[in-house]
Formats: C-alpha cells, structure tokens, sequence
C-alpha cells in the first residue's frame, strides 16, 4: 500500500462482521463505495520505507526497536544522511530498552552489588575494580542527566556504561548465595538480564569495540549460563571473545595511557581463555582465543591474581591440538600423537595449582574441582582411545582411575563451606556430574566384592558427591536425576554381569 493511500475511516455505528457480511465485502468492487471523512495516514520512517513495512506514529518505531535499528528511524530522511550512532541522544534516549537500563544504572542497587561481588566473585575473576564501578557509574549519571548532548565518543561510553553496569548486577543476584526460601534475587537477577541482553542488542551493537563492551558480553554470557541457556551463553561467548580481538587489534602499539584498563583488559583475556575452554569441553565447541607471542603474559599473575594464573594455567595445556582430539577433528599433516597431547596436558594440569600459593575458600572450591574434573576429561579420552590398562604404575592410566579421582574430591572439598561452590553457578556442578559419571561407569564394571555384604569401590565417595550436588545450582532440579539414572543402569549391568557368570 503506497503511504499516501485513503483508508476508509470506521465509526462505533459500524455493525459487528458477520460472515454473511464478509461475504457481500467481497463481491463489492473498490470504490463502489463512497465513505464519509477520511484521514492520511503518517509518513513511515525511513528504514520501514525502505523496506516496504508497516509503520507507526511512534519514534522509534516499534519495528525499528526491535531490531535494533532505533537510531536508523529517528535519523533525518534523505539519501545524504548518514546513519546516526547507536548512541545517539533521539535514538538510545527514546528507545525503551534504554530507558529500562538507563534507570537501573543510575540506582542504589548498583553499589550493593558491587559489593557482593568483591566479597565473593572479584577472588575469581578480577575483572573489575572499585575505582573503574566508580567511573562507570558518573558515566551513567552523566547519561541520565539534562545535560547537552554529548560527542559521539562520550555518547558511546555512556550508553555502554549503563548496560555494562546492569549485565554486572544481573550476574552478581544470580551468582551470590542467598538463603533458602529466598528468592528475590534470582526473580531481579533475571529481569535485569533480560533488560541488558535487550539493550546490548539495540544500543552497543554498532558500537565501536571496547573493553566495556568486552565486559558486557562476557557478564551476559555468565547470566545465560547461571540460567542454563545454553544457545544464548555461547553467542554471547563468542561475542566476548571477537571483541577482545578487535580491541587488541585497536590498542596503539606502544604502553597504554590508562593503566587500569590495560590491566583489567589483560586479566579479562584469561578469564575469557578459561571460560571459553571449559564450554567448548563440555560442548564440543572448538576455541578461538589462542596463545601467540603478542597475547599477555601469564606469569605476571602469579603474584597479582595467583588464583587466575591457576585457572589460566589449567586451560593453558587445552589448545588446539587437545581439542582435535576431544572432537575428532581431521588431523592436519604430521599431527602430534594423541598419547604424547594427553600426557603434556596432564603434566601441565598437575603443576597448575601449587599447595603453598595462599587461596581464599572460593578460589580452592573452584580451581580443586576444575583440576580434577580436567583429570576426567583425559581419562575419558584415554578411554575412547584404548590407552587404559588394568594396572600400571600410572594411576591414570588404568580402569579405576576415577575412584582416586572421587576419593581425592572428598578430601579436598570437606573443609570447604557450600556457599563457595555455590557462587560458581552451574558450571561447577556440571564438573561434579561428570566426575560421578565416571564413577559409576567404573562401579559398575568392578569385579565382585568377596563380602557379598561389603559396598562395592568408591560407593561412599559417590555418595558424598551427590549430596554435594544436590545442594549447589541446578543439581536438584537437573543433574540428581541424570544420576540416579546413571546409577539405575550401573546397577542393571551389573546384574546382568553376574547372571552371565552364574551361567557360564
């Protein structure tokens, strides 16, 4: 329909259709009809005239919102002008994604979160510091306030400031613990990632790459993941990881003037490394962000952040070449044998968490778990390759590597509280999963206790394992019932096993 065409105009005296009415509607020709008063309908903005669309009076309108185009329907017509920022005052302003961040940016919350975050998050992934919240949050406040409209680059970091400040509370009330029965955290945690995955996506995606906007995608990813959605963690993984290339690719060769960013921007590319090969492990994915000479130093760490040099250091041996393994990639020419790959990455992984560094509980919940969980993971492929043997004098190599590796767990996480695996989220759990899987696929292949009475191997252990699921997130609701069925099938076997000897 072109945009200047009459509409017939409709008065409450107009009966309800009826389907002979509708029948009669049709037989009648245009314009054989001449209705009373007609009004012209809007001029469509100028991307939905572009594209052919329905349009409305509103601006944004709502089809340039949702697609993020808000700047586009707001911009002044004509094939002259170019397309305004993302973070222009019309288009970010009007937009009611921004205005839902905007408005939890400039609020209390913010400094309560921050301070969940340093007592229980910031031993992990040090990726911000007060004095940076400090300055996001005047960029919020310059953003809200009646101030002229800034330049283009002033602009930009506003906007970004907002929804950065909002991904990092969505994923602090998702990720601290709160007491049982309680749960309001969650429930707000859940709306303000709502609103900044709606924000980043209207507002920062035509923006020029950044540290905030690395950080944005990276809190997104680690809310969808505390809230098991998968496909929306690995886009916002990915986008993470992209960004930090194209900022590295930006940095002016020599020493950056801002030193707090340059070291937040090097620390963020470890956790990032960590993040990113802990997924693709667990999903199949393969790694984008590799180690070359240019990437930042590990070792410089070891005494500023030793709990991330630890982390780095246990996915520092999961390159490329593990990875082809794990996925039975197309090896390249003259690929590195998988025994030689597997056996450089455990050696690597043994070394990656010394007993002597000073770790805070949250840290050793988080880097004992993840290290033994790895210790699986190679089993597991040493497994599917044929590389384990009923005895050897490397546990690692046999059958029943797994029940050292269980009884090793109990050891070190006794005298560890709850609440320390719990801020992990979901990710940890699923490395408990899966090292209990282990531990019932070998249970159930042991040989017969001589005492018919006696637990079979590393029964206790797997109890203790999944009591201690059961208790951090997504273990009751998911992974409890994956074992009990995992336990369910063990014992089957087993039953069958002894009936075929009984037979025989």
């Amino acid at each position: 329909m072109a945009v200047g065409h009459k509409m017939k105009k409709r008065t409450r005296k107009t009966p309800p259709r009826s389907l002979s009415a509708s029948g009669d509607k049709r037989k009648k020709r245009p314009g054989s009809e001449r209705g009373g008063k007609r009004f012209q309908v809007s001029r469509a903005c100028g991307r939905c005239k572009l594209l052919r669309r329905g349009c409305e009076e509103r601006r944004p309108c709502g089809r340039c919102v949702r697609a993020g185009r808000a700047d586009d329907c707001v911009a002044p017509p004509g094939p002259a002008s170019a397309p305004a920022s993302a973070s222009s005052t019309a288009g970010v302003g009007a937009s009611p994604e921004w205005t839902l961040v905007a408005d939890v940016a400039a609020s209390a919350p913010v400094a309560e979160c921050a301070d969940l975050f340093f007592d229980n998050c910031y031993p992990t992934i040090p990726v911000l510091t007060p004095e940076y919240i400090r300055r996001l949050q005047t960029s919020a406040a310059a953003s809200a306030s009646a101030s002229p409209a800034p330049a283009r680059a002033e602009a930009e970091a506003e906007a970004e400031a907002c929804v950065l400040l909002v991904a990092f509370c969505a994923f602090v009330l998702l990720h601290v613990h709160e007491p049982p029965g309680a749960r309001s955290n969650r429930q707000y945690g859940a709306q303000l990632l709502a609103r900044a995955s709606a924000a980043c996506r209207a507002v920062c995606w035509g923006l020029t790459p950044s540290l905030d906007a690395c950080l944005v995608s990276f809190f997104l990813y680690a809310g969808h993941t505390r809230l098991s959605r998968h496909s929306q963690a690995f886009l916002f993984l990915r986008q993470a990881t992209a960004l930090w290339v194209l900022v590295k690719d930006r940095r002016p060769p020599d020493a950056d003037p801002d030193a707090e960013r340059a070291l937040l921007f090097e620390r963020l590319f470890w956790v990032l490394v960590a993040s990113e090969r802990s997924h693709a492990i667990r999903y199949g994915r393969s790694i984008t962000l590799h180690l070359t000479p240019d990437t930042p130093d590990l070792d410089e760490l070891r005494t500023s952040a030793p709990a991330l040099w630890s982390l780095a250091a246990l996915f520092r041996p999961v390159d490329s070449a593990f990875m082809a393994v794990l996925n039975r990639e197309a090896a390249a020419p003259a690929p590195a044998p998988a025994p030689d790959v597997l056996a450089a990455a455990e050696r690597c992984i043994d070394a990656a968490v010394p007993a002597h560094l000073p770790f805070r509980d949250v840290q050793k919940a988080n880097l004992r778990i993840t290290r033994l969980w790895l210790c699986i993971v190679i089993w597991q492929l040493r497994l599917r390759l044929g590389h384990l043997t009923d005895a050897s004098h490397q546990r690692s190599l046999t059958y029943r590597y797994p029940l050292d590796v269980a009884r090793e767990l109990v050891a070190a996480t006794r005298d560890l509280p709850t609440q320390a695996m719990e801020v992990h989220g979901v990710g940890l759990t699923e490395k408990l999963f899966d090292i209990a899987s282990a531990v019932v696929h070998v249970t159930a292949g042991v040989p017969r206790q001589p005492d018919p009475r006696a637990p079979p191997p590393g029964d206790d252990d797997l109890r203790y394992i999944r009591r201690l699921v059961v208790q951090l997130p997504g273990g009751r609701d998911v992974y409890d019932g994956l074992l009990e069925s995992h336990v369910e099938q063990a014992l089957r076997s087993r039953l069958r096993a002894r009936r075929g000897h009984a037979d025989g």
